[in-house]
């Protein structure tokens, strides 16, 4: 009985996995480029850690973009008009300046450290001689990089609840939601790890 139960266990993850395979679209010969990709990662991780992050939050703006694109033909059914270019820069100025205006609760959730680091990095080659970086520059573009996350957040729950409406598969988004969170939670982490509080110098 033990054997049968351990069995359909096994039966019943190798149908779950496969399931998830098919969600995702991913074929079984991809698994190889996936297992090199995170040992890459991880491989960079420790060896470059400044370039993963930087990896990240390139990433997270992508990622964010794309999803607001999703997400422009729901909200013209929603208002009835046709958005255009300047309307999204527009939301994406808008979110910037929102994470400005709030700037401790911006920073207290996350990329501070990484901007603190930055923004030692520019006043030390400011101080070597080299091309100065003012630190209200650096400050925008992490304000942006967070405002560009929370019309990411906004755009694929948008998204979710409409694929939902419609019955289909809502599941894949929301996954996509928290990779960007685990992406923002690595960078975080990787800061913390190889600079500290912003007070330390990378590795590699």
């Amino acid at each position: 009985m033990t054997v049968y139960q351990n069995s359909c266990q096994s039966r019943r993850k190798k149908l779950l996995f496969n399931r998830w395979l098919t969600q995702h679209q991913i074929n079984l010969g991809d698994l190889l480029f996936i297992a090199i990709c995170i040992a890459v990662l991880i491989y960079f991780t420790i060896r470059q850690p400044f370039f993963i992050t930087t990896l990240g939050c390139s990433s997270l703006v992508f990622l964010s973009l794309w999803h607001i694109v999703r997400a422009i033909p729901i909200v013209e059914q929603y208002i009835g008009s046709k958005i255009r270019f300047w309307h999204v820069t527009t939301a994406i100025i808008t979110a910037t300046a929102l994470c400005s205006v709030l700037d401790s609760p911006a920073n207290a959730i996350f990329l501070s450290g990484l901007e603190v680091f930055m923004q030692q990095l520019a006043q030390g080659a400011a101080a070597a001689g080299g091309q100065p970086i003012s630190t209200e520059v650096i400050t925008l573009i992490f304000n942006l990089i967070r405002g560009a996350f929370l019309l990411l957040v906004a755009a694929a729950s948008l998204f979710a609840y409409n694929q939902a409406q419609q019955g289909n598969d809502w599941r894949p988004i929301v996954t996509q939601v928290a990779l960007a969170f685990s992406i923002v939670i690595a960078i975080d982490v990787v800061t913390f790890l190889f600079v500290g509080n912003g007070t330390g110098v990378t590795g590699g």
